[in-house]
């Protein structure tokens, strides 16, 4: 199925969070990382302010901007040659190590034994960070004496090597603070809860769009990187916590605030006021299934804090016309994935009014693209195969186009439900 979470078999995913990856070995591949990455010299444990450094690809109301402008001012993380940041670029295993070396000097606790990695050589750009990221027990090698600098990580990876490296311990039930930390707790290994637990409960995890969706095994794009970093230095007490008020501090998991209250998983009187998106939904005779479905899979909560969001959302007419019995095996805990993906694709982040959309593809929170057809003619709005029968329905936090008929992702085989 293609999916929000990325599936593999139980011996893949074991071998993926502890750096065991299959891939061709490329020990004389330079990336264009390595000119975003090996500019300057590793940062002092206290690394001193410098100037506030742009990128011309990261936004100032970009989510990470905050993260990524105050690590490259301490030269942790760097640009490219071109002045760009590429947020969104998946990280190498090399990449990582590097943005390790630079953001922490934690005490060695082993040795790389004789030439080192067999894929590594002396004169590879990330070979001291490399080696550093491994003695100091934030990465591994892999099976046959190689690193494979240029893999991907993931996500999963990441949070493990930051908790490993810190030393971090989860201090009460693992699986409880997993379970209500995440709506997709399930793709958490079991090998990995231990390390994944202890990051959550370290407020090192970020996670954007939607603070509850972990997705452990995509790959770390830099933003993401950025971020995490920037909150293991707070849990280092090297840099003071974003501001309560910063926008990027509601991607934070368990986030607490300088007052000591949580932000990131609290509702606050202003948030969860009468007319957010959830509210006008189920304030709308038109919309009273979406509302449900949207409470059954807890993401509500992210839609009455969180946005601005624009919504498609279907009628209680789409969801009826439905093939049989599609809406009632949705609702199984089996297909939970599903349904939170096909809800997320009908999620677009940013307000949208309908004078503002434009023919041409709009990505979703599922990670999959929506394609928008304007009619000024007709006066008619069409999302995929999908028609706009009501528009601007206004929210606090974002707005509402009704329409008639439910979106599914490409490639989404409704028959094979549970």
């Amino acid at each position: 199925m293609n999916s929000l979470f990325r599936r593999s078999s139980s011996l893949s995913v074991a071998l993926l969070a502890f750096g065991v990856l299959v891939g061709a070995v490329s020990p004389n591949t330079t990336s264009e990382s390595a000119f975003a990455q090996s500019s300057g010299t590793p940062a002092s444990p206290f690394p001193a302010q410098g100037a506030a450094t742009n990128f011309s690809d990261v936004a100032a109301n970009y989510w990470a901007q905050p993260f990524i402008q105050a690590l490259a001012a301490r030269n942790i993380i760097a640009g490219f040659p071109d002045g760009t940041f590429k947020p969104e670029q998946p990280v190498q295993r090399a990449e990582f190590a590097a943005m390790i070396q630079k953001a922490f000097n934690q005490n060695r606790l082993r040795q790389l034994e004789g030439a080192g990695f067999r894929d590594v050589p002396p004169d590879y750009w990330a070979a001291a960070a490399i080696e550093e990221a491994y003695e100091t027990g934030f990465m591994g090698g892999l099976p046959g004496g190689v690193f494979q600098p240029a893999e991907e990580i993931t996500k999963l990876q990441a949070i493990v090597a930051l908790a490993n490296g810190l030393n971090l311990t989860a201090n009460s039930s693992l699986q409880n603070i997993i379970s209500t930390s995440y709506l997709d707790a399930e793709a958490v290994p079991a090998y990995a809860t231990d390390e994944v637990a202890a990051a959550t409960q370290a407020n090192l995890i970020v996670n954007y769009p939607m603070v509850r969706q972990l997705n452990p095994q995509q790959p770390l794009t830099r933003a993401e990187a950025a971020a995490h970093l920037y909150q293991a230095l707070v849990r280092l007490g090297q840099v003071q916590p974003l501001a309560s008020n910063v926008a990027a501090t509601q991607y934070i998991v368990g986030r607490v605030a300088q007052d000591g209250q949580t932000t990131a998983n609290t509702q606050t009187p202003s948030t969860a006021a009468s007319n957010n998106l959830v509210a006008v939904a189920a304030s709308n005779q038109s919309f009273s299934t979406l509302t449900s479905l949207l409470k059954a899979t807890g993401l509500a909560e992210s839609l009455q804090r969180r946005g601005p969001f624009t919504v498609f959302a279907p009628t209680d007419e789409a969801f009826a016309a439905l093939p049989e019995g599609t809406l009632e095996k949705l609702q199984r805990q089996e297909n939970s994935e599903v349904l939170i993906q096909i809800l997320m694709y009908h999620i677009v982040p940013g307000q949208l009014s309908a004078s503002e959309l434009s023919a041409g593809e709009l990505k979703t929170l599922a990670d999959r693209p929506v394609n928008i057809q304007v009619d000024p003619a007709q006066n008619q709005i069409a999302i995929n195969d999908a028609r706009v029968v009501q528009s601007n329905i206004q929210a606090t936090n974002g707005i509402i186009h009704a329409v008639n008929e439910v979106l599914l992702p490409p490639n989404l085989n409704l028959s094979s439900l549970q």
